[in-house]
């Protein structure tokens, strides 16, 4: 008798839909460093239409969507820093309106489209059609990176004696200060401007030193122990332009 073979059914998978965020992006591409002091790892899914991009360099860098609007940016939280004076640096830049001057950002940009990427943190882009790779543009701006060197190096060491709410004010304004020092005192050098920021009688010193319940000599060492890490810190470069970087390749 002349056994009936069994019918295999194909395993339904469902049709292939668009990435909705950045956990599946575990295929690593080619890492971005088309600009000098830059260098953005890059993981994609297999629709290519996600683009998790972690800054891995040293300088900060923004990052926004590329010019037809193909895809858009969202956070990638799992991949940040958690401590607490990162944190708090981040939302000093974000907060200082250092953006504005960033002349290659345009006008038209949603303000939730511009992320900024300091070092060891990423952002997740998505394209929503299939047809359409992830694709962002991004920069490396001087004034931007130094914000964010001079408020994680005054994060560090305010943090120890006081709460993130008493803190964030200072750094915030000591950010504002970095963007004008920056972009009025170019031909200083990096730690001539950090100097000039931290310096007695600047909006930045006279905000730290009253959390310092207005004492000199504490405000005085705090100063030297900022400008001590800032000293390891990488050397600034001129602003960069802005370069395309996709899931394509």
């Amino acid at each position: 008798m002349t056994e009936t073979p069994s019918i295999v059914l194909p395993r339904t998978t469902g049709p292939v839909k668009p990435a909705s965020d950045c956990s599946h992006s575990t295929e690593e591409l080619p890492a971005e460093a088309q600009v000098d002091g830059v260098a953005l790892a890059a993981t994609t899914d297999p629709t290519r239409t996600s683009l998790l991009l972690k800054n891995i360099g040293g300088l900060t860098v923004i990052i926004m969507p590329d010019a037809g609007f193909t895809s858009r940016l969202i956070a990638a939280p799992k991949e940040n820093p958690t401590d607490l004076a990162s944190r708090a640096a981040l939302i000093a830049v974000n907060n200082s309106g250092g953006l504005a001057g960033v002349l290659d950002i345009p006008v038209f940009m949603p303000k939730s489209q511009v992320i900024t990427v300091p070092p060891q943190w990423a952002v997740c882009v998505l394209s929503d059609s299939l047809k359409e790779f992830a694709t962002a543009r991004y920069l490396q701006d001087k004034g931007t990176t130094a914000e964010y060197f001079l408020t994680k190096a005054l994060a560090d060491q305010l943090l120890a004696k006081n709460s993130v709410a008493r803190t964030q004010p200072t750094l915030i304004r000591c950010a504002k200060s970095t963007v004008d020092v920056v972009k009025g005192k170019p031909t200083l050098s990096d730690i001539e401007q950090y100097v000039e920021i931290l310096g007695p009688g600047s909006p930045c010193r006279n905000s730290y030193q009253a959390l310092l319940h207005s004492d000199q000599d504490a405000a005085d060492q705090l100063a030297t122990a900022v400008l001590s890490e800032l000293q390891a810190t990488p050397r600034l470069k001129i602003n960069s332009d802005l370069v395309v970087t996709s899931a394509r390749t």
